[in-house]
């Protein structure tokens, strides 16, 4: 026999006793025991859970997507929370010649936040305690112990008018008539004053047209803007994250509510300039502190950087100033929080 003979017999027969000694012989084997049946869990009881008919907008529903709930009722409480929350309940999806893109506030969830005239009419300095204007977006409200913040000095109105002004024009773009206004601010050679005397030239080289197209591009978009100005997105690249869940704990612990029909959250920069227009002005009675609280916890995270992006962006023109306004102001703001009180 030749040696590849011997080599062909020998690999056959190591082949044939692996094949008969392989696991899945011995499983194919009737002799193998068969596998012990795993313990039963115990059956769910869809009565643990609450009633469907309980749900609304707010509701805790993580108990309805554990794994061992049926998906009919999983959906259930899905249809219950989105029907429950008017956000999710009267959105209306992109129809052709549905809305007028031309207008930013003829896109339902995207219109112009609450209150931009009264913060611009304030900083600008022509705000009364008459003045007319739309509620702010926040509401203080009253509680036995609160301390109100008063007599209020020149610095400080002179911060709240900084942060009045910010707020409104990232709220809105803004109108002929504040364009006019902003075109005759002067400034001197400090940083702030440069950067006013900046804004003012951009306001003068520019329309209300020309700046509500970049405030939409820049805010809004299609889809999205080029700017997420929300803390939870510049400090964890999502929406609606943590940081947003703290500032409304530090909210409602210093009594301020969020406006009913406000569809933008908390965290959005506006609001939150919004906020600090309205504690260190003294509109929103608050301990004395909390502006600082405020701004060291929710602001300084990030708010330099958003208007730093903003002064960088291609696209932007008269924002391109705002943003440079922004981030000479909270600079200085972060640097005066850093003294000793």
């Amino acid at each position: 026999m030749s040696e590849s003979d011997n080599f062909l017999s020998r690999w056959s027969r190591l082949k044939r006793e692996s094949q008969a000694t392989s696991p899945d012989s011995e499983a194919a084997s009737p002799d193998a025991e068969a596998p012990s049946a795993a313990p039963s869990s115990p059956a769910f009881d869809p009565a643990s859970l609450p009633p469907i008919e309980s749900i609304v907008a707010d509701s805790d529903i993580r108990r309805y997507l554990h794994a061992d709930v049926p998906p009919e009722l999983t959906r259930a409480a899905l249809r219950s929370a989105w029907a429950a929350d008017p956000a999710i309940r009267d959105f209306m999806g992109i129809a052709e010649s549905q809305w007028d893109f031309n207008d930013p506030a003829g896109i339902p969830g995207f219109g112009p936040l609450q209150a931009a005239d009264h913060l611009a009419a304030r900083a600008l300095g022509r705000l009364s305690s008459d003045a007319p204007g739309e509620a702010p977006c926040v509401e203080p409200v009253e509680e036995v112990g609160q301390i109100a913040v008063g007599n209020v000095d020149d610095v400080d109105v002179a911060r709240a008018q900084e942060y009045s002004l910010l707020s409104s024009l990232l709220a809105r773009s803004p109108d002929a008539s504040m364009l006019s206004r902003l075109a005759e601010l002067r400034g001197d050679q400090s940083p702030l004053g440069l950067a006013h005397t900046a804004l003012a030239n951009a306001a003068a080289r520019t329309d209300a047209e020309i700046t509500a197209r970049e405030h939409f591009n820049l805010f809004v978009g299609l889809g999205r803007g080029e700017l997420l100005p929300y803390a939870s997105y510049y400090q964890t690249g999502f929406l609606h994250g943590r940081p947003l869940a703290k500032l409304r704990e530090a909210l409602q612990r210093i009594g301020i509510e969020r406006m009913t029909g406000e569809t933008e959250p908390e965290d959005h920069a506006a609001i939150l300039l919004e906020i600090m227009a309205g504690l260190t002005g003294g509109e929103l009675p608050a301990p004395t502190g909390t502006d600082r609280e405020i701004f060291d916890d929710h602001l300084a995270p990030w708010i330099t950087r958003f208007f730093s992006d903003l002064e960088q962006t291609a696209s932007a023109d008269f924002y391109a100033a705002v943003g440079a306004l922004g981030r000479t102001f909270t600079q200085i703001e972060a640097q005066s929080f850093l003294m000793p009180q």
